[in-house]
């Protein structure tokens, strides 16, 4: 695994757990807290980056050309 891809689930970690706890913090409501974390998971997980974090993870090959190996 590359430090990228490290670095970006850590990102995905910690700013989750900084939205969870300034958001129940605001609203003082599990439940908008749990749909305001949700939609900024589901809005984090499917940016490109992730996604092909994700597919590098599964073992699929990179046929985007994002890297070049020249």
């Amino acid at each position: 695994m590359r430090g990228r891809d490290v670095r970006a689930i850590l990102f995905c970690v910690s700013t989750t757990v900084a939205l969870v706890v300034v958001s129940y913090a605001a609203f003082h409501s599990f439940l908008a807290t749990l749909a305001l974390t949700a939609a900024y998971d589901v809005w984090l997980l499917t940016r490109p980056r992730m996604v092909r974090l994700f597919r590098r993870m599964r073992g699929d090959p990179d046929w985007s050309g994002y890297f070049k190996n020249d």
